[in-house]
C-alpha cells in the first residue's frame, strides 16, 4: 500500500472526476483507484494546485481532497518492444515485428531470419499480450505450389488452426495451414464487390474459401457466382462458407483447374483473377469465359 493525495467525490461524478483528472495530467496512473462507502477515491500524482482546484469547484462542485492508502496497480507490457526488454540482446530488440496479420484469433508473424532462433519466446510473449489469440503462426516461405498455400510454422497453440474469419459482417471458415487468405484483401474485396451490376454472372478463377463470391452475392443483386478453385481443402471451406452465410443456390463451388475445358465458356459478365503475379498468364482463359 502506497499513500498518496486523492481527489474525493461521489460515485455518481466518478467518471466525469476521471476525466478531469485526467485532461490535467493528474491522475497518478501507478495507483489503483477505489471505491469506499459510495465514494470515489482517485490516487493524484501531487497535491492539486489552486488553478486545479479552481478547475475541480467548476466540474465537479462537491468534492475532497484527501490522503489515502492505494494499491499498486500492476501495468503489463504494452506492446512486444517492451514485453521482450530484458528476454533479447538489444541489438535484436531494434528489429522486432511491429505489425502482424490476424486471421480470425489465429495471429501471423513475419520475423526476420536474424530472430528465428527466439521466435518461440516472441511468440509466448505475444500470446501474453493478445490472450485471445488461438495460435501463433510465422511464416517461413512464401505463397507457392498449385494450391497457393504459404508455409508456416506453428509456434503456440493448435493442434487445430481451424479458424472463423469475420469480413464486413460475414463469416469466413478457413485454416491457413491448407488453404489461400489474404485478410489485407479486405477493402479489395468490397472495391470489386462495389463495382458488379444487377443480374451479372460472375466467375472468380481461384477462388480460395470464397471471399470474393460470397461478398459479391451478399451485396449484390447477381445471376450466380461461380468460384473455380483447384485447391480441394478450399472447395471444402467455400462449400461451408456458403451455408455459413446463407447463400446457398447463388454461389457455384467448382473444384477444378480453371485453365481446363469447363462448361462455362461465354457465361460470365465478369472474371476475377486474385493472382496477380500470373493474371497475364491466364488472360486468355479468363476471356474465354466472357
Amino acid at each position: 500500500m502506497v499513500p498518496a493525495p486523492s481527489l474525493v467525490v461521489e460515485r455518481v461524478l466518478g467518471q466525469k472526476a476521471m476525466n478531469l483528472v485526467k485532461s490535467i495530467s493528474l491522475l497518478n496512473e501507478r495507483l489503483k483507484v477505489l471505491v469506499l462507502n459510495g465514494k470515489v477515491v482517485i490516487p493524484l500524482r501531487r497535491e492539486p494546485a489552486e488553478s486545479e482546484l479552481e478547475a475541480f469547484k467548476l466540474g465537479l462542485g462537491r468534492f475532497q481532497v484527501a490522503e489515502h492508502t492505494f494499491k499498486i496497480r500492476k501495468v503489463g507490457p504494452r506492446n512486444l518492444v517492451e514485453a521482450l526488454n530484458g528476454k533479447l540482446p538489444q541489438n535484436l530488440i531494434k528489429i522486432i515485428p511491429r505489425s502482424y496479420n490476424m486471421i480470425g484469433d489465429i495471429a501471423i508473424l513475419d520475423i526476420p531470419k536474424e530472430l528465428r532462433t527466439h521466435a518461440k519466446t516472441i511468440s509466448e510473449a505475444f500470446k501474453i499480450l493478445n490472450p485471445r489469440v488461438k495460435a501463433v503462426l510465422v511464416k517461413v516461405g512464401p505463397v507457392k505450389d498449385t494450391f497457393r498455400v504459404r508455409q508456416y510454422v506453428v509456434l503456440n497453440g493448435g493442434p487445430s488452426t481451424v479458424t472463423h474469419h469475420a469480413e464486413h459482417g460475414l463469416i469466413f471458415r478457413l485454416d491457413p495451414l491448407k488453404v489461400f487468405f489474404n485478410p489485407r484483401l479486405i477493402h479489395e474485396r468490397q472495391r470489386i464487390a462495389s463495382m458488379v451490376g444487377s443480374n451479372e454472372t460472375i466467375i472468380d478463377m481461384f477462388a480460395g474459401v470464397g471471399a470474393f463470391p460470397i461478398i459479391i452475392a451478399r451485396s449484390k443483386d447477381v445471376r450466380k457466382v461461380y468460384g473455380i478453385d483447384i485447391n480441394p481443402e478450399a472447395i471444402s471451406f467455400m462449400l461451408q462458407n456458403i451455408v455459413l452465410n446463407k447463400l446457398r443456390g447463388r454461389i457455384v463451388a467448382v473444384l477444378a483447374d480453371a485453365t481446363s475445358e469447363l462448361p462455362l465458356s461465354g457465361l460470365a459478365d465478369r472474371v476475377i483473377m486474385n493472382l496477380p503475379e500470373r493474371s497475364l498468364e491466364f488472360l486468355g482463359e479468363a476471356c474465354r469465359f466472357l
